[in-house]
């Protein structure tokens, strides 16, 4: 059942509210950024550079936009994003290979809050999406509906504790989810009698909001129909397809937009901090690379001695990084058969990859135990390179269950080259 919307918004006879698809082309399914194609923008100057704790400059700003000034954040933009912060920590580890993400809508008049969520899951509506709906009144709580998915996920798991709300919460968020991704489904969700039109809202996003199409529609559009007023930045979005596209696509439809960690204001860019720490794999995942392209075609069996010799020394002293599957099994007869299949019964857990990524970042090498996946040692191989393959990590090693991956980190840690002489060097003597 649909949930009363909090309050009653006043439409216009004459102001209508603008198409999706005048503000993101479907046929393109492209970004609107100055920064990929400046053809588009003819008439606008690029933004000015803003920077970023890590020392990167970023473009945010459109100094041409009437709609972009110098940001005026004070505490109670701090708070509210500190709100969208928690909301972001409850889909923390459930959303691979998707950053958390978390979203706050305020009420500017009264800084009543009327819509949360998190993003809960890749194919998922974003957080922006779950506030949204919940302040539009087809949620009645944005994140109780995004905690519902997480605890739906795995469904052999989610049976055994699934209750009546959760079930129906689970059927309305689907609902939505299918009718938000079909063709021209923001606008119906998000039609003028459920905008913000007449109510000015700020939007309180823990990440930039994005510009592309992937599973769902993006977030940046869906905040111009509902004609949010004002948007607050946490961090910005450092992905390649969208990398300041969704402030641009924001700006130009008159939405002002602001970033946390402008201006010389402590607790702002504390806050910033925060929220790219919240998405510090995310950004390694994303992050082009100019010393590894994921081709490890260069990885020769000497350096593969020396990483194998290198995981030995971690296990003598008690510090080798590991980690189980965690996951469903292959019985023996499934194994026959396991090459055809494994990808379709063995599904990996994001939670699991989440948790598998961080170790590869924080040590580069891993141990993968996969006797609980698959009894046969052929299926455990295979296995761990489908899990190699989804993390971009390389195969050093197979031993019965046990795969050992290897990932370069940011920056590279270990030296291979060195490895190889020193495993050599101890062949040797």
């Amino acid at each position: 059942m649909m949930a009363l919307v909090p309050w009653h918004w006043k439409t216009s006879a004459v102001v209508r509210a603008v198409s999706l698809a005048s503000i993101v082309s479907t046929s393109s399914r492209l970004c609107y950024s100055a920064y990929a194609f400046p053809s588009l923008l003819p008439n606008r100057r690029l933004p000015s550079p803003c920077h970023l704790p890590n020392g990167r400059r970023c473009h945010l700003h459109a100094t041409s936009s009437s709609s972009t000034q110098q940001a005026q954040l004070d505490s109670t933009d701090v708070d509210h994003m500190n709100l969208a912060l928690e909301c972001a920590k409850k889909g923390f580890g459930n959303t691979y290979p998707n950053p958390a993400v978390g979203c706050v809508l305020v009420r500017q008049e009264t800084n009543q809050v009327i819509g949360k969520g998190f993003h809960p899951r890749a194919g998922y509506p974003h957080a922006e999406v779950f506030a949204l709906l919940e302040a539009t009144g087809h949620l009645e709580d944005g994140v109780k509906a995004a905690a519902a998915v997480v605890a739906g996920y795995p469904p052999a798991r989610a049976e055994k504790k699934k209750t009546d709300s959760l079930t129906q919460t689970l059927d309305l968020v689907e609902e939505l989810t299918q009718q938000y991704a079909s063709e021209n489904g923001p606008e119906q969700l998000l039609s003028d009698d459920r905008t913000f039109q007449d109510i000015p809202v700020t939007a309180y996003v823990t990440l930039e909001p994005c510009c592309h199409y992937g599973k769902t529609p993006p977030c940046a559009a869906s905040l111009v129909q509902a004609k949010v007023s004002r948007v607050v930045v946490g961090f910005r979005d450092p992905n390649p397809r969208v990398d300041g596209g969704g402030v641009q696509l924001l700006t130009d439809a008159g939405v002002q937009v602001d970033m946390m960690g402008d201006g010389d204001n402590d607790d702002s860019l504390k806050m910033n901090e925060a929220c790219h720490n919240l998405v510090k794999d995310f950004v390694k995942r994303i992050t082009p690379r100019e010393d590894f392209s994921g081709d490890y075609s260069y990885v020769t069996g000497a350096m593969r001695r020396g990483l194998r010799a290198h995981a030995s020394r971690l296990k003598a002293q008690n510090k080798m990084a590991e980690m189980v599957w965690k996951g469903p099994s292959l019985s023996d007869q499934d194994a026959l058969t396991e090459e055809a299949i494994i990808q379709e019964l063995l599904p990996f857990d994001p939670s699991w990859l989440e948790r598998l990524d961080h170790l590869l970042w924080q040590n580069e090498v891993v141990l993968l135990r996969l006797g609980k996946a698959i009894k046969r040692k052929k299926g455990a191989k295979l296995l761990g390179e489908l899990i190699a393959e989804e993390l971009e990590a390389h195969v050093a090693q197979t031993v019965g269950h046990t795969a050992l991956l290897y990932r370069p980190g940011l920056p590279p840690d270990l030296d291979l080259e060195a490895l190889r002489e020193k495993s050599t060097d101890a062949t040797s003597s």
